[in-house]
């Protein structure tokens, strides 16, 4: 979640798997949030995340 990916975490702590490293890695929802919104301006051009939020916030 400090930006390195998994692959080189997993390099750094020695472990002979990724299956390994990720039984110890786990995501805040807000960092999974965040990535989702990464992907779906890659994808989309803009961020369905915001657009909920705000859809929410305006809904009620």
């Amino acid at each position: 979640m400090a930006g390195v990916d998994l692959t080189t975490v997993s390099r750094l702590l020695g472990h002979k798997t990724l299956t390994m490293t990720l039984r110890y890695a786990y995501l805040a929802p807000s960092h999974m949030v965040q990535a989702i919104d990464i992907l779906d301006k890659a994808v989309n051009g803009k961020a369905a995340t915001s657009q909920l939020l705000h859809n929410t916030a305006v809904n009620g």
